[in-house]
């Protein structure tokens, strides 16, 4: 790939600095190596399957449940600017609210997507197999997969979002609730001494 030299039509000042840095630019393009990468048909059909699986809104909130349950406790339990106790509280709290809205998220948008994708099939012959696909996208989501996929996920997300709204007040809040007296009682370090108060 070669850099082409700017010109400045009006006048010619500057040209010296304009040569210089496409020079410049030119070496550093030059350093980085040239690499093609080949794959055989199987492992891009694996790699077309994997984008399949987390491009799903369950499979999406699944994968953001696991990381935050990986970091965010950790951050919590590690803030000094707060007590010991204070830490272990938020910590609770923090992992309660998040396998609360994982496990409730991964139920509703798997819901959801399951709906839409009976109601945005293509090739059915039910009531409401096309219930969901606009009239004029028909033939074009018959040619191309990738946007009747895509499509899909952003429809049963759409749906998500709404029924979340409701389900995060109903079942999110009153759960996290739940499971962090539960956390709090299991690791109540007051509990642990007078068990080995009595022990001894």
């Amino acid at each position: 790939m070669k850099i082409q030299p700017e010109y400045n039509n009006v006048a010619m000042t500057g040209k010296g600095w304009s040569s210089f840095k496409n020079s410049i630019k030119q070496k550093i393009i030059d350093a980085v190596p040239q690499a093609t990468i080949k794959d055989g048909a199987k492992r891009i059909e694996r790699w077309k399957t994997v984008d399949e699986k987390i491009s799903k809104p369950a499979e999406n909130r699944l994968i953001m449940g696991a990381t935050a349950l990986v970091t965010q406790p950790v951050i919590d339990y590690n803030n000094h600017k707060v007590d010991e106790e204070t830490r272990r509280v938020s910590r609770n709290r923090t992992i309660a609210k998040i396998l609360a809205g994982t496990g409730v998220g991964i139920v509703v948008r798997g819901s959801c997507y399951k709906l839409v994708n009976k109601m945005t099939d293509i090739n059915g012959k039910g009531k409401y197999s096309k219930a969901l696909i606009p009239k004029s996208y028909i033939g074009k989501f018959s040619k191309t997969v990738k946007f009747l996929r895509n499509y899909k996920s952003a429809l049963s997300t759409g749906m998500a979002i709404l029924a979340m709204c409701v389900t995060n007040f109903a079942i999110d809040a009153p759960l996290t609730v739940y499971l962090t007296n539960k956390f709090n009682a299991m690791t109540d370090p007051s509990k642990s001494k007078n068990k080995e108060g009595n022990n001894g």
